[in-house]
């Protein structure tokens, strides 16, 4: 797992702190970005201020390979995230002229509300992988996303090839077994497989299975002898399947 390249993933909206809306991004983005081999360390939900905003985004662009913001880029008093990037890596927040060009495509004569869209951190990049209508925003590390699912989903596997790590391989092993009783075998594996990370996870009201028990490296040999010494370990009649 030291191998894979890292990912830190910012929710940004007030709206998520307060119950109005569910987060269903950060889900997304960390499933989307683990089957590409990205390890997300990190996911952040943080309120509509730009300082705020600054001090979290330039932690994790000094932690992280990979930097994902969502929300707070549209055209109302609350869309600040351009700003709060702006501040946090000190750079003035300018107009794009390709972004101006392109909603002046849509509607001809822009508002000031209009116009905050095609506001971007000075030196910014474009993207505009895949049919994208509206680039994607790139500054440095940080890859701003819209706060909307479906946009944000078509703007990611516009430019999803763009992230790639080493494959991260993942074995399930489930059990009809208590937890606490497991939970001796399972430190006896993690001590002997340092590379392998191992979770536990209990699953209530199920009669097939009471624990899943996962698997994942980046090192298949190390992966499959985990398992084996866990397999080894445990009875025989607990284990309910094995799936790779």
């Amino acid at each position: 797992m030291a191998q894979a390249k890292t990912a830190g993933i910012i929710i940004i909206g007030d709206e998520i702190l307060t119950g109005k809306v569910q987060d269903s991004n950060s889900f997304f983005l960390a499933k989307e970005l683990w089957s590409r081999g990205i390890n997300v360390c990190r996911i952040s939900v943080i309120p509509d201020l730009t300082d705020e905003i600054a001090r979290e985004v330039r932690f994790f662009s000094e932690t992280y390979d990979y930097v994902f913001t969502s929300g707070g880029i549209g055209p109302t008093h609350d869309d600040i995230t351009i700003e709060g990037i702006s501040q946090a890596f000190g750079v003035k927040t300018v107009i794009n002229d390709t972004l101006r060009k392109v909603l002046e495509q849509r509607h001809s004569v822009l508002t000031p509300a209009q116009l905050k869209m095609a506001e971007v951190p000075e030196r910014a990049e474009l993207l505009n992988d895949g049919d994208m209508k509206f680039p994607l925003i790139k500054f440095g590390n940080v890859f701003i996303f819209p706060g909307i699912p479906e946009l944000l989903k078509k703007k990611f596997h516009a430019v999803e090839h763009r992230f790639s790590g080493p494959k991260i391989f993942l074995i399930r092993v489930y059990f009809r077994e208590s937890e606490s009783v497991l939970a001796g075998y399972l430190n006896e594996v993690v001590e002997s497989e340092m590379n392998v990370k191992i979770g536990s996870y209990p699953v209530l009201d199920n009669q097939d299975y009471s624990v899943i028990v996962t698997f994942e490296s980046t090192d298949r040999s190390k992966l499959e002898s985990a398992v084996r010494l866990l397999l080894g370990k445990a009875p025989a009649e607990k284990v309910i399947r094995v799936v790779a």
